[in-house]
């Protein structure tokens, strides 16, 4: 008798396990990658991530770039790519990035696409990098979709090296535009 209700519950915990494990697999993803040398594009990245997990029934993955693997571009929903901004263009890292995505047969069409970027001064580029990265994604076929307020209709953007925003974190304003970009994806996602 012993025995029976070992195996029983046995059964029972790996029928569990295996549901979990199922149902984690079935939500919807979301791929927030990026490029950071100073911590700074990271750190809006792990903020577009909080937005996200305040969102129920999506599940998402955060990594840099140089991490990704190929199936994880095509198994995604949504793809949130964030990069400084160098001399008024985007780092070579997410060009090469935006360049390996499999492009026969349009794999990434209508996958929801959005972006992010960090850079040291006003003027200094910010939109042109976030209209740069936007452009990529729309010769794959994806929709793009900008943050939750007008502050960041293109996506999120923060100034981490100039007047009062000269420091070495990134200031709270930009995180909660981050934030609001991710929870946005992930709400336009889950549905």
């Amino acid at each position: 008798m012993k025995n029976i209700n070992i195996k029983a519950i046995v059964f029972l915990i790996l029928l569990w396990s295996s549901l979990e494990v199922s149902n984690a697999q079935s939500l919807p993803s979301i791929l927030i990658t990026y490029h950071s040398e100073s911590g700074k594009t990271q750190a809006m990245a792990e903020a577009v991530a909080e937005g996200v997990s305040q969102v129920q029934g999506v599940s998402y993955i955060l990594k840099p770039t140089s991490e990704v693997q190929q199936q994880e571009i095509l198994n995604t929903s949504a793809i949130i790519l964030g990069s400084p901004v160098y001399n008024a263009n985007m780092a070579p890292q997410i060009q090469e990035f935006i360049n390996s995505w499999p492009f026969e047969g349009r794999p990434l069409k209508d996958k929801i696409g959005a972006v992010f970027v960090t850079g040291g001064g006003f003027s200094i580029g910010e939109e042109a990098v976030m209209f740069s990265m936007i452009r990529a994604m729309m010769i794959h076929g994806m929709l793009i979709v900008g943050g939750d307020k007008v502050e960041a209709a293109f996506g999120a953007s923060a100034i981490t090296g100039e007047g009062e925003f000269d420091g070495k974190e990134v200031q709270e304003i930009f995180l909660e535009k981050a934030r609001g970009l991710g929870r946005r994806i992930g709400e336009i996602v889950g549905r």
